[in-house]
């Protein structure tokens, strides 16, 4: 399966689109990459109807990034960005704010996810069309944005980006599509996050591994390699639950627990649950639960005139 790029160009009409991605014959080879890119799109697309639910924790982050992207040093309402990218939109639920940001000009949202369920849920919740007719829904992919160069003059991202394996690509893409003087808040999973799960993992069954995620640093120093200015500043959320079982039943109700490595995971028996939960509780256990630890890097990014 290989994905072919799409350029979006807004139709005549600025009607909201779902347009998914083009794809090559089933036939021909598959890549790692393509086959972890799949299984994404299919676990967050399961999610979809439940997530928001579930998300608590990821709409306290996007919150969070949101309030960064409004007061991103915008000097009056009529210098507030006019077309904003927002990659991995989900549910759709910071994008209906990113559309109502201005209530002097009436931004034009393109929401992006890989996962084309999460854009049917997001559609859907967005109404019907003539309450957001600024939004247009596209699928695609965050290493291969589906822009043309200089299109947007705003990106936002929240708790997507993680799942990208080639972070300086993703940072090149952000470069190569965003105005001169545009530029956006990303809030990304980074290294550091669910510690807590990984550690017990190590003593418990060491051949199960959680995500490795990018750290903030490596996201930082790739953003400016591709030619944006960065800022960075890195927050810990921390969710409690009442045993193993809640916890990571939180990670696959938000589609979560997909595995970024090629390697199989086998089920986890009830033997390995047990000792899985008395080593949580050993080691990290209190009055207050279970902790599990979301590490977020927030960039804040200016492409440059010149």
């Amino acid at each position: 399966m290989t994905i072919e790029v799409v350029r979006y160009e807004e139709t005549a009409s600025n009607a909201p689109i779902i347009k998914p991605l083009k794809r090559k014959s089933a036939s021909l080879p598959v890549s790692s990459e393509q086959q972890l890119k799949s299984r994404i799109a299919k676990q967050f697309s399961r999610a979809a109807t439940r997530y928001d639910a579930a998300a608590q924790v990821q709409i306290d982050i996007a919150n969070d990034a949101l309030a960064m992207f409004v007061n991103k040093g915008y000097q009056s309402a009529a210098q507030l960005p006019e077309r904003i990218l927002d990659i991995g939109c989900g549910t759709g639920r910071v994008t209906r704010q990113l559309a109502n940001i201005n209530n002097l000009q009436t931004p034009r949202i393109l929401a992006m996810d890989i996962a084309l369920g999460m854009l049917k849920h997001a559609k859907k919740q967005a109404g019907d069309t003539t309450t957001f007719t600024n939004i247009s829904w596209l699928q695609g992919d965050a290493e291969h944005l589906p822009l043309s160069n200089n299109k947007a003059s705003a990106v936002f991202s929240s708790m997507a980006l993680q799942w990208c394996k080639n972070s300086r690509q993703v940072c090149s893409e952000i470069h190569r599509v965003l105005a001169p003087g545009a530029g956006g808040v990303l809030a990304i999973m980074c290294k550091g996050s669910m510690y807590e799960l990984d550690t017990c993992w190590q003593l418990v069954d060491s051949t199960r591994n959680i995500n490795q995620f990018t750290c903030a640093e490596t996201w930082a120093s790739d953003g400016k390699a591709a030619g944006l200015q960065v800022k960075v500043k890195q927050r810990n959320y921390v969710t409690r639950h009442l045993d193993v079982r809640a916890l990571l039943g939180s990670i696959k109700q938000i589609g979560a627990n997909v595995i970024t490595s090629n390697k199989q995971q086998k089920a986890i028996s009830r033997h390995t649950l047990s000792s899985l939960e008395q080593c949580y509780q050993q080691t990290f256990g209190s009055a207050e639960g279970l902790p599990l630890t979301y590490s977020v890097c927030f960039l804040t990014l200016t492409k440059p005139v010149n």
